[in-house]
């Protein structure tokens, strides 16, 4: 087909290079097993982890990295000249006060999503780092989830022209994974909030270039859920010149699925798998269609693809597409989600700026 080469779109997580970085992980609860696993697997050099609760840190250190030092005080790990990067991965409540110190110490920062409760917060966050000369990234890891980071290669290279709608479809037992969470499983946002942040960030990016105009969104609670907040949940978004719709089914205990239908003015993308991504995607122009494997999963692409463009970015003095002010217009579209679902009206996404 002509345009676009679809088997040399590059989706990849980026290969280290130059001299490897000292990385210390803040936060060693249950997500930062993810995040060691894809380090690990890259043979990234982590020096250090600390969390408050030092046996959590050691049963960390213990599993992944057995020479990394442990810390419950983060100004000790701080004064350390051999770390470069704080990979902070706390819930956003405490987050900010965190990557604010990190970035005084004179580190380069991925913080865990979703970034911020408030844009505000999150612009005075970016504008430290500026002042501080380095880098604040965001752990989007989703945009390299295979079936998504080859969505945003293709969208980039023009492959179907002007996007014009964009569907997203998720069905899984979200409610049984989260049970005994005492935070995620009693989080009234859930599934919008803290799950839908990954697919309102991806739709963020496929309309990069189009105006968000309006929020629709409805949560529920279904039979036979085993968590006490909303775990299904419907949104329209209306932009300038298109529409994007999520739906969540989080509490769907069989035949776990999830898909997606991206048309343009040149042609469609579209892909089903499970609610995390699977191995293959389809592309449709007037040429006909084309069917694209992918390699990796959500997990290891999505983990170690997000602290590579930070550290390629640290050793070429670039800005990592993952950098901190990308995330903002994803967090827009989900704080007027949350919004519409709590006042059951349209929100115009350009009027919010904070989990109200």
């Amino acid at each position: 087909m002509t345009g676009p080469d679809l088997a040399a779109l590059d989706y990849a997580p980026k290969p280290e290079r130059g001299p490897r970085l000292g990385i210390a992980v803040v936060g060693t609860g249950g997500i930062s097993g993810m995040h060691l696993t894809a380090y690990r697997a890259a043979g990234y050099r982590v020096l250090a982890l600390c969390d408050h609760q030092a046996e959590k840190a050691i049963a960390r250190r213990d599993e992944f990295f057995p020479e990394a030092d442990v810390y419950t005080d983060l100004d000790e790990l701080l004064a350390r000249d051999d770390i470069a990067v704080i990979d902070i991965a706390t819930h956003v409540d405490v987050r900010p006060e965190l990557v604010r110190r990190s970035l005084a110490a004179g580190k380069h920062v991925l913080s865990q999503k979703p970034f911020v409760r408030d844009l505000a917060e999150g612009e005075e966050l970016i504008k430290t780092a500026e002042q501080a000369g380095r880098l604040l990234a965001v752990n989007q890891n989703g945009r390299w989830a295979p079936h998504f980071g080859f969505l945003l290669a293709a969208v980039r290279a023009g492959t179907i022209g002007r996007v014009s709608s964009a569907d997203f479809a998720v069905y899984w037992p979200h409610d049984r994974g989260v049970q005994h969470d005492p935070v995620f499983s009693r989080m009234p946002d859930l599934i919008l909030y803290d799950f839908g942040i990954h697919w309102f960030d991806i739709v963020a990016q496929v309309f990069a270039d189009a105006e968000p105009r309006s929020v629709i969104a409805r949560t529920g609670s279904v039979a036979g859920q085993v968590i006490d907040v909303p775990t299904v949940a419907s949104v329209l978004i209306e932009f300038d010149q298109g529409q994007a719709t999520l739906l969540f089914r989080g509490a769907s205990h069989f035949a776990e699925t999830g898909r997606y239908r991206i048309e343009g003015e040149a042609g469609v993308i579209t892909h089903q798998g499970q609610s995390l991504g699977g191995t293959s995607a389809m592309v449709t122009t007037a040429e006909g269609a084309t069917d694209v494997d992918l390699d990796g999963t959500w997990w290891s692409h999505g983990m170690h693809g997000t602290m590579a463009e930070l550290l390629a970015a640290v050793h070429d003095g670039e800005i990592p597409s993952n950098a901190a002010g990308t995330s903002l217009p994803g967090l827009r579209l989900c704080f007027a989600a949350i919004e519409s679902s709590h006042t059951g009206r349209p929100v115009d996404p350009r009027t919010v700026g904070a989990l109200r």
